[in-house]
């Protein structure tokens, strides 16, 4: 099971869409004011703001990633199906990216009796509702992003989903899932599965946290 940018000199499609909120944000009130518009469209105006604001501000979500943020050992362990489990050690050293909104995980270890290392972006999109992450590694070439919301009352399990491309059988745009599991304070288990194994899918790599005591 594997892990899986435009021209500095160009404005991407996103940041001409930013900037064209921006100009909107700074010069419609002003028009609207020098025009005498109705206060109905200065009112539509700042509903829209705040629905954009509220949108896009963290929250609840954003304050249970801190949870993850520290330094941990981690066992890695392949697990398929029939055949005997395969266990390596690493390390992980989670932070903030940007405070508040975005995590950053590194992993170096041992994977497959070869070294390792993991690369992931991890936070959840207020619009959404969803968890989401990015990951790149070692092991391959390609870049894996996962969606999916918190599956379970007590908030301490997410579930998500994604693509990636199977090159040990040339499976292209295979179903795969994620289930990341808080278990106290001090560990979490983060979970691989194979969608295509039997009905419900398998784990198929697993990484157990502990926090590093220093």
């Amino acid at each position: 099971m594997n892990h899986r940018l435009q021209s500095p000199g160009l404005p991407t499609p996103l940041s001409i869409t930013l900037a064209t909120c921006l100009l909107l944000a700074l010069a419609v009130p002003a028009a609207l004011a020098q025009e005498g518009a109705s206060s109905d469209a200065e009112k539509a105006m700042q509903e829209m703001m705040e629905a954009m604001q509220q949108a896009t501000a963290p929250g609840p979500h954003h304050e249970a990633l801190a949870d993850f943020v520290g330094d941990w050992d981690v066992e890695l362990k392949l697990v398929m199906p029939g055949a005997p489990a395969q266990s390596s050690k690493g390390r992980s050293k989670i932070g903030w990216l940007i405070d508040g909104r975005w995590l950053e995980e590194r992993i170096e270890g041992e994977l497959f009796g070869q070294p390792f290392e993991s690369f992931t972006i991890r936070g959840f999109d207020s619009y959404a509702k969803n968890h989401v992450a990015v990951t790149v590694s070692s092991f391959d070439t390609a870049m894996n992003m996962v969606r999916g919301l918190v599956s379970d009352p007590s908030g301490k399990t997410a579930t998500m989903y994604g693509f990636l491309d199977e090159y040990t059988t040339g499976e292209l745009h295979k179903p795969f899932k994620v289930t990341s599991r808080k278990i106290d304070k001090d560990h979490h288990v983060l979970e691989i599965w194979d969608l295509g194994i039997g009905e419900a899918g398998a784990p198929v790599l697993e990484y157990s946290y502990t926090r590093r005591k220093e």
